[in-house]
């Protein structure tokens, strides 16, 4: 060292560490106030009491690579468990969150910081080393170091009491809501819970599969609901109109009789009545600014020359059709078709309840002034939610889990609404219509009781990618640009 100015910081250090962190969780919020450490609170408490001793050794032995070294592994594992444990909570709703406030801060999102000091520590010391110090002689930590392993070592006797009365010997490991600390043996809570299975996935729960149609059971009769009225198709009709991509969703106008048809690359293309030619289309830029996803399963009109379309990860864009729109200012938004549209605004829908869920479908509801998505269900997260979003601000209105109504059974004890496979919506006279790829079934759902009044199998579709509402008729979209009609 350069001088021991450097030791005395880090067993001032050491003294924050052992008095802040470890000495006052156990003696102050564990002994005293009964608060006890989950298991991810244990994985931080234990990296900083294996730091503060990596500081000790340093401080009697000095600066040697292997302590350095170790301890820079520490602080890297300290620092995941931080970010790791705190983001389960940040998104969290103002003063939520778990146990107490240090300071205004609940203790777990305390550790990322204190981390990111012992790695600015362990920097200074590896700036001020001179060449030769790494080998030195073990060292007097003097008063203030001594007093330093001192406290750190009353800190770990607390620590080492309590996380045997909270927690246990092995093969226990304390628990995901730890019990309340306690000195009385009876109320102790030693927990095998944390051993049971569970997917393992770098991405933890945000380990959700895209929606693919792929595999879906496409026979009403194996659905979820029994007896179902089928419709037969009244027509079909191809789309003509030369698109890029497969078709994803369909929506109609009704003042121009316009269609509305996006595809898997990005295009919103606007059709004729007949189906059989562009009138005006547009490839959205999915990367730029706010990303679009894999493609476009939701599309809507919002007023005759203004539509949203809407990736699977509710990220949604809004456009509008401009025949005097200045390509050049466009280029950023647009792969193809800047001359004729604009973009409005890009965002992003959030949600409560369909938060890990992808969704497949959009519509408007004029009366209302309000956009609908309804989520498709994963290997991780089967549930069907509806949800609501004001048109004025795009923000969350609403979500609801649709129930079964009068009328209407399940097939079979364990079967449920959730394994709808939604890949179309509509929205008329207070009704939302909701086309099911899976088991080739469409809904209908009453936005003010949030019951699925009705139900229908329908004859002659498979796969369905999107759904429209025209003069009392269902216009069902086939992944292969077929349009199937049904009477209502």
């Amino acid at each position: 060292m350069r001088n021991e100015s450097l030791y005395r910081l880090l067993a001032v250090l050491l003294l924050a560490v052992s008095i802040a962190p470890i000495g006052v969780a156990a003696w102050w919020l564990g002994f005293v106030h009964g608060e006890s450490p989950c298991v991810l609170c244990w994985q931080q408490r234990t990296a900083m009491a294996l730091v503060g001793l990596v500081c000790a050794f340093i401080l009697r032995f000095g600066p040697r690579p292997r302590y350095i070294g170790l301890g820079l592994l520490i602080a890297a594992h300290g620092l995941y468990m931080g970010v790791r444990h705190s983001a389960l909570h940040w998104v969290r709703d103002v003063g939520q969150g778990f146990a107490g406030l240090f300071f205004g801060a609940h203790t777990y999102t305390w550790s990322a910081f204190i981390f990111w000091v012992f790695v600015v520590a362990i920097a200074l010391l590896l700036l001020a080393m001179r060449d030769g110090a790494a080998t030195a002689e073990p060292r007097d930590p003097g008063p203030l170091g001594r007093l330093a392993i001192g406290v750190f070592l009353f800190a770990i006797a607390g620590n080492v009491i309590q996380a045997f009365a909270s927690t246990g010997p092995p093969p226990y490991m304390g628990q995901s809501d730890p019990v309340r600390f306690s000195f009385d043996p009876a109320t102790w809570v030693w927990s095998l819970e944390e051993w049971e299975p569970s997917p393992v996935s770098l991405r933890g729960r945000y380990d959700v599969e895209k929606p693919s149609l792929a595999g879906l059971e496409a026979d009403p009769a194996r659905g979820p609901l029994r007896d179902l009225p089928r419709l037969a198709p009244k027509s079909r009709t191809q789309i003509a109109a030369a698109l890029d991509g497969a078709p994803a969703d369909l929506a109609w106008e009704g003042s121009t009789g316009r269609f509305l048809v996006t595809t898997d690359r990005h295009q919103v293309a606007i059709l004729d009545a007949s189906l059989a030619r562009v009138l005006n289309q547009v490839r959205v830029d999915p990367g730029f600014s706010v990303s679009l996803g894999d493609g476009l399963p939701g599309v809507a009109w919002l007023d005759p020359t203004t539509v949203a379309a809407l990736g699977e990860n509710k990220s949604y864009v809004v456009l509008a059709e401009n025949e005097g729109a200045d390509r050049a200012k466009n280029w950023r938004f647009f792969l193809a078709g800047g001359e004729r549209f604009e973009e409005r605004s890009r965002g992003r829908f959030a949600t409560v309840r369909a938060r890990m869920n992808y969704v497949g479908a959009l519509a408007f509801d004029a009366a209302g002034r309000s956009l609908y998505t309804v989520t498709v269900p994963s290997r991780r997260y089967k549930k069907l939610v509806v949800s609501r979003f004001d048109r004025r601000d795009m923000t969350l209105s609403e979500e609801f889990l649709p129930a079964l109504g009068a009328g209407l059974a399940l097939a079979a004890e364990g079967r449920a609404l959730d394994e709808y496979f939604v890949t179309g919506i509509a929205v008329e006279a207070g009704r939302l219509h909701a086309l099911s790829a899976a088991f080739s079934t469409l809904l209908e759902i009453d936005l003010a009781t949030h019951e699925v009044v009705a139900a229908h199998a329908l004859d002659g579709v498979t796969r369905p990618t999107g759904l429209a509402l025209r003069d009392g008729e269902w216009l069902v979209l086939g992944e292969d640009g077929t349009v199937t009609t049904f009477a209502r």
